[in-house]
């Protein structure tokens, strides 16, 4: 299998030059693109795939611990088969905004450790 390439997104839109043609993405920049869309991404979601995704229910709502959303992030990040280690999941809890923001580490078969963060609703 080639190296992908696709569309490169920011802030959830299509990215485009000054030129107005559309900006791709590939290597390392779209593994962690394809991993941040896994992780904002409530598994069901997406018509044509309903296992892709996140398990939402799994990381929100009361008595949700830590190890609750370590494990949904981990089994939600080895959708890609890119990803070979999972190095390192940081949470933290931002109780005013009612989110959790999460920092994920990981290794991929390209040999790189690349960070992807996101971040959720309670």
């Amino acid at each position: 299998m080639g190296e992908l390439r696709t569309f490169l997104l920011v802030d959830g839109d299509l990215a485009f030059d000054l030129s107005r043609n559309i900006i791709f993405t590939q290597g390392d920049t779209e593994i962690s693109q394809s991993l941040e869309r896994v992780f904002t991404t409530n598994a069901g979601e997406w018509f044509l795939n309903a296992a892709h995704g996140l398990e939402y229910p799994r990381i929100q709502g009361k008595g949700i611990t830590d190890e609750n959303i370590q494990l949904a992030i981990i089994q939600a990040a080895l959708q890609d088969q890119r990803v070979t280690e999972v190095l390192e999941i940081n949470i933290e809890h931002d109780n005013v905004r009612r989110r959790v923001l999460i920092n994920f580490l990981c290794h991929v078969n390209t040999g790189a450790v690349l960070t992807v963060p996101f971040e959720f609703k309670t």
